[in-house]
């Protein structure tokens, strides 16, 4: 009878991967990452210019001004998303040579691609962590010193954890799940 193979750990690749294909499916995972937080940033823009345009003359108000604030925070961490998502793709960059070299054999043996899979995917939770904290600290801190600007504050609020969805979706669809396939 023999014994079943060792379950492969979150996010990395199953026993007996090609490295040319590990390699792949880290660089994929990041390269998908870092486009779908650039979207969201992109988005986040583009709904706080339609935001502005549409206002005419209350764009001065004072919820137009928390709602504004709130969705630029939210589009800054988006930002950070994009940024972390692409320090871990040039990190596998980096790391790897041309595909079937010796090079990207050792990276693939030292478990590079995983280890910095799994590390962006760390950096991702702890971000997510963050857009939420954000999110909520920036509420009360509009309920605190401006209260007319609370329901501006909101609606930039959950605007702003919209990207802490993406996050999360992206974080386990994206980055985590292609690493485990079989």
């Amino acid at each position: 009878m023999t014994s079943p193979s060792p379950a492969p750990e979150s996010g990395s690749a199953p026993v007996g991967t090609p490295a040319d294909v590990v390699i792949s499916r880290a660089v994929q995972a990041h390269t998908r990452t870092l486009l779908a937080m650039c979207a969201v940033a992109l988005v986040l823009g583009l709904i706080g210019a339609g935001a502005l345009s549409m206002a005419g003359q209350q764009g001065r108000d004072l919820p137009m001004i928390a709602g504004l604030t709130l969705l630029g925070a939210g589009q800054l961490l988006a930002i950070t998303g994009a940024v972390v998502a692409g320090l871990g793709l040039a990190t596998i960059l980096r790391g790897v040579g041309e595909p079937g070299s010796p090079d990207s054999r050792g990276a693939a043996r030292s478990h590079l691609p995983t280890r910095t899979v799994e590390h962006t995917a760390r950096r991702l939770a702890i971000l997510l962590r963050v857009v939420v904290a954000a999110a909520v600290v920036g509420v009360a801190a509009w309920a605190i010193a401006a209260p007319a600007g609370l329901l501006g504050a909101a609606v930039g609020a959950v605007l702003t954890l919209q990207v802490a969805v993406v996050l999360a979706i992206v974080r386990v669809r994206v980055l985590l799940a292609p690493m485990s396939r079989a």
